[in-house]
């Protein structure tokens, strides 16, 4: 863990996109990949849009998603201002969703065009913002509405710790309804560290993700 000397999920980002800042950081199977600096570019984007809707360090923010590079941006967006992920399995029911959506208090979603039908008629009291995933567009909002630019940027910087909360993952519930797990910043970063021990990485490899992203080793 030398080599990191700070296990946060912004931490470990910022130093990738210092590394690797024209390297391909994500893409679809055969689409144009985007840089690491357009990756964090369009996630300092997202964090100023999310000031916008009034989102606080500590807030709760849903997101259920098809697999896609938005994903992952949404995904550290939304930890990087110390707000809380919680990704949903897109096989939930939505009975499923709108107890993990009641349960968590999420007071955002993001959500994809392939799984928006089921959240509609959904009406989770702590719920003020629904914005899809594919173009981050404003699908409904108790608030004013808010435009998703591309060049903007957070109008705060936030500076989170690695025992703050980043993530409540919430389990397939196949012994009852599904649970909430709590998980800090260092729980999630220390595992991802860690991996290196099991496959050696090296600039230019690839992954391919199979798995929900909401999958937590996902």
């Amino acid at each position: 863990m030398q080599d990191f000397p700070v296990l946060t999920l912004p931490a470990l980002l910022s130093r990738s996109v210092e590394k690797y800042a024209d390297l391909p950081a994500v893409a679809f199977v055969d689409e144009t990949p985007l840089t690491y600096a357009e990756f964090d570019k369009r996630r300092m984007a997202i964090v100023a849009m999310l000031e916008k809707m009034d989102i606080k360090p500590g807030d709760r923010i849903a997101l259920l998603s098809a697999n896609m590079p938005n994903w992952g941006i949404t995904y550290f967006s939304i930890v990087s201002m110390g707000a809380i992920v919680v990704p949903i399995l897109p096989d939930f029911s939505s009975g499923e969703i709108e107890n993990v959506l009641l349960h968590s208090e999420a007071k955002a979603i993001f959500i994809s065009t392939s799984l928006k039908a089921k959240i509609e008629g959904l009406k989770p009291d702590t719920l003020q913002h629904r914005i899809l995933i594919d173009d981050f567009s404003l699908l409904e909002t108790t608030g004013k509405k808010i435009q998703f630019k591309e060049d903007a940027q957070p109008a705060k910087e936030y500076k989170v710790t690695e025992d703050d909360l980043a993530a409540i993952i919430y389990t397939s519930g196949t012994t009852g309804k599904s649970k909430g797990v709590m998980l800090t910043h260092k729980n999630i970063s220390s595992n991802a560290v860690a991996s290196r021990s099991i496959q050696e990485i090296v600039p230019g490899d690839r992954f391919l993700s199979v798995l929900p992203l909401s999958h937590t080793y996902e």
